[in-house]
């Protein structure tokens, strides 16, 4: 599972970086590895609608509303698949059953904000611009702080109210429990991720044809050159050893004989140097 999660991130990056033919090239690989895998499939129906090709994300998102609930989308991201296949009919010009599919999204995930904002688009796609304004205002109320309205908060809400009260059966919106929607916002806004917004970025992209294979694509290689430096040896040094003086001789004899060529005779006792007239003179101080 690990494993998939990272191949679906690495054609996500593909998607955020632009190459949406490489995205979708990619998660048509794993598709046909992992054929049913409703992520995957999710992912690709988002990559053609993004790149502007609803008529090829259609019936995968059909397939997956179809799906059982334990091989489908886990529940916090069925909103998005309600979303996405509203905002894919609507547009192919189908805002009648853009509609019907959006508002039984919203029967599901009342408080869903992107899920109401395409029922908004596709109100007024369908001819309806009073029931979209009054959709629209409802909205603006919520997202805007009570202080920004002030007294008239009050005062508008009851307006939209009684404007909705006199729009035709056709036209009433399903109006979800207030607790209900400040209970579950918070956590059905956090589902709408970094996917969610490219596709919505990426919807009016203008669209370009590309030759769909079944080739697994290449990955991209990159020549970078590289030196390899031979390190070079640090040569030794070659230093001119100084003579030094020898210490190890404690003395030196010194001549001091006369000019008698007759050497001298040694005594009983005596050193022989001493005889032939000779000193011996230490150097080393010890």
């Amino acid at each position: 599972m690990a494993v998939i999660t990272e191949l679906i991130e690495a054609g996500l990056r593909l998607k955020q970086g632009g190459n949406l033919g490489g995205a979708i090239e990619h998660f048509k690989q794993l598709h046909a590895t992992y054929p049913g895998h409703a992520r995957i499939m999710f992912e690709l129906a988002a990559c053609w609608r993004a790149f502007g090709v609803p008529e090829q994300a259609l019936p995968i998102y059909r397939d997956l509303l179809a799906m059982p609930k334990a091989q489908g989308l886990p529940p916090k991201d069925i909103p998005r698949l309600y979303t996405q296949l509203g905002a894919t009919l609507l547009d192919l010009g189908d805002s009648a059953e853009s509609l019907a599919i959006i508002e039984d999204g919203l029967r599901l995930h009342p408080s869903y904000r992107s899920l109401r904002a395409w029922r908004i688009f596709a109100l007024a796609q369908a001819g309806e611009p009073q029931a979209a304004l009054l959709d629209a205002m409802e909205l603006m109320l919520e997202s805007l702080a009570p202080s920004r309205w002030d007294v008239f908060e009050a005062e508008v809400k009851a307006v939209v109210k009684a404007m909705r009260a006199n729009l035709p059966v056709h036209d009433a919106a399903p109006e979800p429990d207030i607790a209900e929607r400040e209970s579950t916002e918070a956590a059905a806004d956090t589902t709408d991720g970094a996917t969610e917004r490219v596709n919505e970025d990426a919807a009016g992209a203008q669209s370009e044809q590309i030759d769909v294979t079944s080739d697994v694509p290449s990955a991209t290689e990159t020549d970078v050159p590289v030196n390899l430096v031979k390190p070079t040896r640090k040569k030794k040094s070659r230093r001119k050893k100084t003579a030094r003086p020898q210490m190890g001789k404690k003395a030196v004899r010194i001549d001091i004989s006369g000019e008698s060529v007759e050497p001298a005779k040694k005594k009983d006792g005596e050193d022989p140097a001493e005889a032939a007239g000779a000193l011996k003179i230490p150097i080393d101080p010890d």
